[in-house]
């Protein structure tokens, strides 16, 4: 009796929503409460965005693309250290891909990717991501890779649904604000580095004390009437 051969096809790496291919981009995604896509971590003086629900507002799977990355992949990608298995693809292999299908690829001086390792983001560390366009429609490959083992997601494809891509890239900024009264509004930018007073429209408040954002992660309550300051992704 011969033993049966299990053939792979693409469909058994595909997902079935947009919120499951995050959910592998993200497994250890913070545990948030189901409105909340942010949180203050005072452990760390730091603010966490929950992923998932950050590219969720911004993304959508799109599973013919991807699906034709994961043929590609089991076709023609038989080298190290991929060999035709999709769950091994790499960033190589999903720019290699996207150039050869690609209305206009973002490679300098455009849009190029996302690395999370490469500026100030309230996202996980690893997070990586490369535009392309195809039929005068704008996608994104997005992956996790963590250098020095192997822990990683394979790159996947989404359909960019917000109106500018460079909204992906907002993972950097974030706004808190007062749970109990209207004083205290903050515009979070750069990882931290920029902290302004606003007002509820988004306006910067002139003259308004300074606000410190090691400050504002380690004791997160409004100085006016103590409550507690919840913080958000910044909306766009």
């Amino acid at each position: 009796m011969s033993a049966q051969i299990l053939e792979m096809v693409a469909s058994d790496f595909l997902y079935d929503s947009t919120e499951a291919a995050l959910g592998d981009l993200f497994p250890g995604a913070p545990a948030m409460e189901p409105h909340v896509d942010a949180r203050f971590n005072k452990g760390s003086d730091t603010i966490v965005l929950d992923g998932v629900k950050f590219y969720a507002k911004r993304v959508d799977y799109h599973r013919e693309l991807d699906e034709k990355f994961v043929q590609w992949i089991m076709d023609n990608r038989q080298e190290y250290p991929v060999y035709g298995d999709p769950s091994s693809a790499d960033g190589e292999s999903f720019e290699l891909w996207a150039q050869s299908i690609t209305d206009k690829y973002f490679g300098s001086p455009y849009i190029s990717g996302i690395d999370t390792d490469g500026y100030e983001s309230f996202l996980p560390n690893g997070v990586k991501g490369q535009f392309f366009r195809h039929e005068d429609e704008t996608y994104v490959g997005l992956w996790h890779q963590e250098y020095g083992y192997r822990a990683f997601s394979r790159p996947t494809v989404y359909h960019v649904s917000c109106y500018e891509s460079g909204y992906l890239l907002d993972d950097d900024k974030a706004t808190a604000y007062c749970t109990a009264c209207d004083d205290v509004v903050v515009d979070i930018e750069s990882g931290g580095q920029h902290v302004k007073r606003i007002d509820r429209n988004g306006e910067e408040i002139e003259g308004a004390p300074e606000v410190s954002f090691d400050d504002l992660v380690s004791d997160p309550v409004c100085p006016n009437c103590g409550a507690d300051l919840r913080v958000d992704a910044q909306q766009f």
